[in-house]
């Protein structure tokens, strides 16, 4: 083998030789035709999705800690118990940092220069692009407070930008979905090149809108403690153009038969498995019922002794915050099956939206109406409706007193958002639902915030200084005085 390998190096050696003394060199040489330099907007569509999907809406980084803070799941070991207890670094968060600006933001740039080319305008790969920028910055902010983005991904023109105030990037948020949905509507004779490599809705301009509509709501909500009335009234009406139904739920899907295209949760599992269901959500599935409880949670794996009672193997039992009880019931197959999709936002979501800003508005009639509707998408996107339990759980809902009712809603909403960092979001706004801290944290108060990134730290001297605790600086909208 060796022998072999000598005399085909000798032979391309001299190959070289007779090249070279014929002086001629093919400048195309050492371009590879699977690395082109030029990359069409239809391969760079689905790595934007993709990174978007699972580096930063699905992350590990992001929605499995602050699923242990707002206790959906429980630290048991490693990494995921520290960080459960409130111990999180500006170092851990490099990662997610790094694949929002140089890796999603900048795909989603470069696809909306190609589209806005003379030669390769096609406004529909660019409004999709601009209501991707919206979530991304919808996600940052929402975790990093004030963020670069006026003079972000410029390279080396400017490798230090300021970071903007996220009251100007929530107008920011708003102005790119309203020029996504403007866009999108575009006829597509205008376009030089359909919509296509799209994994999200398989280049459906239609759901692209509805969509974009949907986030609006999303994002008029956050503001609630800022704007008030005004902010539950733009909800009602932007939630009113998105989707109907869960047909339109905004998925990025995953396959089962590949783990280099797999749910982030369920790689997590596999490489390291340092979490569980916490029981503050496990409990309160039990409690009614739920038959949400086998979508959410598995089985435990074996006999778990608690005082003198003994839960036997195959129960759903979930471990509190700060216990690291190995054998509880570890994140079902809705949320961590290597097919279970990455979640964007839901037709439940939207119905809760309106179900919030009802009840803040005084409209109890239509939150009691919109509460059941929400429900009853959850049940049904996770395949588990029972009529009979939602008939009685219904009628459980008709008899919330008005008072309670924002409570009741908040608190639904939280399971039915079961690994998703909107429920953090919620947490944070509403004060809901009630939650005591990680009894085993050294502090006993729960994060609002993520650190910024130590990178930007060291290269960027604007990087806000959050002080001795950045945890628990709360962002711009989060002024401490949430609607009960």
């Amino acid at each position: 083998m060796k022998h072999k390998i000598l005399m085909k190096l000798g032979l391309f050696v001299l190959l070289l030789g007779i090249v070279s003394s014929c002086n001629w060199i093919n400048p195309d040489v050492n371009i590879s035709p699977n690395s082109p330099s030029e990359v069409p907007m239809n391969l760079l569509l689905p790595s934007l999705e993709a990174r978007t999907a699972f580096t930063i809406v699905g992350s590990s980084d992001y929605t499995r800690v602050v699923s242990m803070w707002i206790q959906h799941t429980t630290g048991i070991a490693r990494q995921s118990q520290i960080e459960g207890a409130y111990i999180y670094r500006a170092g851990d968060v490099d990662n997610m940092w790094s694949a929002m600006y140089a890796g999603a933001l900048m795909d989603a740039k470069q696809i909306i220069l190609k589209a806005q080319a003379d030669a390769t305008k096609s406004p529909h790969f660019e409004g999709v692009a601009k209501i991707l920028q919206a979530v991304l910055l919808g996600y940052g902010t929402d975790i990093w407070n004030d963020i670069p983005w006026s003079e972000a991904l410029l390279g080396k023109e400017n490798l230090t930008p300021a970071f903007d105030s996220q009251e100007s990037i929530y107008a920011q948020i708003q102005s790119l979905l309203d020029d996504g949905i403007s866009l999108c509507k575009q006829p597509d004779e205008a376009n030089i090149f359909q919509l296509d490599g799209d994994i999200i809705y398989g280049g459906d301009v239609n759901m692209w809108i509805e969509a974009a509509w949907a986030m609006k709501a999303r994002y008029a909500l956050h503001l609630a403690n800022r704007n008030g009335n005004g902010a539950y009234t733009d909800a009602l009406t932007d939630a009113g153009k998105a989707f109907k139904s869960n047909d339109g739920n905004m998925f990025y899907y995953y396959s089962a038969s590949s783990d280099n295209n797999a749910n982030p949760l369920y790689l997590f599992m596999q490489d390291r498995g340092d979490i569980r269901m916490c029981s503050t959500l496990i409990d309160s599935l039990q409690h009614h019922a739920d038959p949400r409880l086998s979508v959410f949670a598995l089985p435990t794996s074996g006999d778990i002794i608690v005082g003198t009672d003994t839960i036997p193997a195959g129960s759903f039992y979930g471990a509190p915050p700060g216990e690291p009880i190995t054998n509880a019931s570890a994140p079902g197959p809705g949320i961590a099956s290597a097919d279970a999709p990455t979640q964007l936002i839901t037709y439940a979501e939207l119905e809760f939206i309106k179900a919030e800003s009802n009840a803040a508005l005084g409209n109890f009639g239509p939150a009691r109406d919109n509460y059941k509707a929400a429900l009853k998408a959850s049940l049904e996107q996770y395949g588990v409706y029972d009529e009979t339990w939602f008939t009685a759980y219904s009628g459980a809902i008709d008899q919330i007193p008005d008072a309670m009712l924002m409570k009741a809603i908040m608190t639904e909403k939280w399971i039915s958002l079961t690994y998703r960092t909107e429920s953090f979001t919620d947490w944070r706004r509403t004060g809901y639902p009630i939650l005591s801290p990680n009894p085993a944290a050294a502090t006993q108060e729960i994060p609002r915030r993520f650190p910024y990134a130590q990178s930007s730290i060291t290269y960027n001297p604007n990087t806000p200084d959050l002080g001795a605790a950045p945890l628990y600086k709360r962002v711009w909208w989060d002024n401490g005085t949430p609607t009960k």
